[in-house]
């Protein structure tokens, strides 16, 4: 991961950087308000955790479907859904390979719900008994609805979803040993493309390009609130301490084959509408960074004069490095995550946790066309 400081503090209003607002969305532009065909789970993490003296995985996943706009679904009519879960690769190492693994789940049914962790252990009974393992300890997860009878991806705008991600363990006080933070994240449903029937096969490789045989787009650009950190006591007040990360994925991937890396600029801005202008990041597939770890650490409540702020994280793009000869390059989708954790420092501040998702807003930003390429 490289990050390079373009430039020193701006005294920029983010007013001077307004731009007219777009009178609606277009019209094969995804809406996360709606169920989908598709489902982003943004982040994984692959352990186990004590609560209340009982072992429980890390992350819980939680899958649910409705039936789709305009149809009638039969009483507990099952869907099929293929998962992948999506391992961050890293630059120069093993040619960028970005490893997953996939499993289907074939026990979901209309108004219906299931849950599993990406340890492959189930949670309980009604845990599906396909989850394979995830092959990383953290990543991002996506599904879609295929046809029993072939496997093939179909039109069927239901699925919904949440996960829910607990803190390690405590390492000091009187809860040593158990975890006590966590947060929740809604998933991120994608709809089909408005021209083909439900139930309609659509390609493979999945097109996120609004059109026939493929899903609605997505945007290169996300925007979020950030909460900048603070490790010791002083203003501004209250002395809360706590510590901000950054998580972000594209869906422009080749599961196990070599990715370009992907580079994203990033701009914060504090409460005063003070803007940080920083040249960006780059990853692989997938990639969760600390805000101490970007520009030397100035993104602190101390320097910024400020609580939270927000950040302009995009427009994302593939850069060539050497690596993925096979792999594209240019404008790509983005999709991110803000993750908050705060208590004291003997515990790494991991009393509690909270976390926002990142949103295409009023910012410069293109819709992009997106091909998920799955491993066979």
């Amino acid at each position: 991961m490289k990050f390079t400081i373009k430039g020193a503090v701006l005294l920029t209003p983010m007013l001077a950087l307004a731009t007219p607002a777009l009178a609606s969305p277009p019209a094969t532009l995804n809406d996360v308000s709606q169920p989908g065909s598709v489902i982003i789970y943004p982040k994984f993490i692959a352990k186990e955790v004590s609560v209340d003296g009982i072992t429980f995985p890390q992350t819980e996943i939680e899958i649910g479907a409705v039936c789709p706009s305009g149809v009638t679904c039969p009483e507990n009519e099952k869907i099929k859904i293929r998962f992948h879960w999506v391992c961050p690769g890293a630059e120069g190492v093993n040619s960028n390979i970005c490893p997953e693994t996939s499993f289907d789940v074939t026990a979901l049914t209309i108004n219906g719900k299931l849950a599993f962790s990406p340890d492959g252990i189930p949670i309980n009974s009604n845990s599906p008994t396909t989850v394979r393992a995830a092959p990383c300890a953290r990543g991002y997860l996506i599904g879609w609805v295929i046809n029993p009878a072939n496997d093939l991806p179909i039109k069927f705008d239901a699925l919904i979803g949440n996960a829910v991600i607990r803190n390690p363990n405590n390492t000091a006080g009187p809860n040593t040993g158990s975890s006590t933070g966590l947060s929740a994240y809604s998933a991120i449903p994608v709809q089909a493309n408005t021209i083909d029937a439900v139930g309609a096969t659509l390609s493979v490789p999945l097109d996120f390009d609004g059109a026939a045989g493929g899903y609605q787009q997505l945007t290169d650009t996300q925007v979020g609130d950030v909460r900048f950190d603070k490790t010791s006591a002083g203003n501004p007040l209250p002395n809360v301490l706590s510590l901000t990360s950054l998580n972000f994925l594209t869906l422009d991937v080749l599961s196990g084959q070599p990715n370009n890396p992907t580079f994203v600029p990033l701009n914060f801005y504090n409460e005063n509408q003070v803007g940080t202008d920083y040249e960006g990041y780059e990853f692989v597939c997938w990639d969760q960074v600390p805000l101490s770890a970007l520009a030397g650490g100035v993104l602190t409540q101390a320097i910024q004069g400020t609580r939270k702020g927000i950040v302009i994280a995009g427009p994302a793009r593939k850069i060539a490095d050497g690596n993925a000869p096979g792999d594209h390059t240019g404008p790509v989708t983005l999709i991110g995550l803000v993750e908050t954790i705060e208590g004291t420092a003997a515990n790494g501040f991991l009393e509690r946790k909270y976390n926002f998702n990142m949103v295409s807003a009023n910012v410069p930003a293109s819709i992009i066309n997106t091909e998920f390429v799955p491993v066979p």
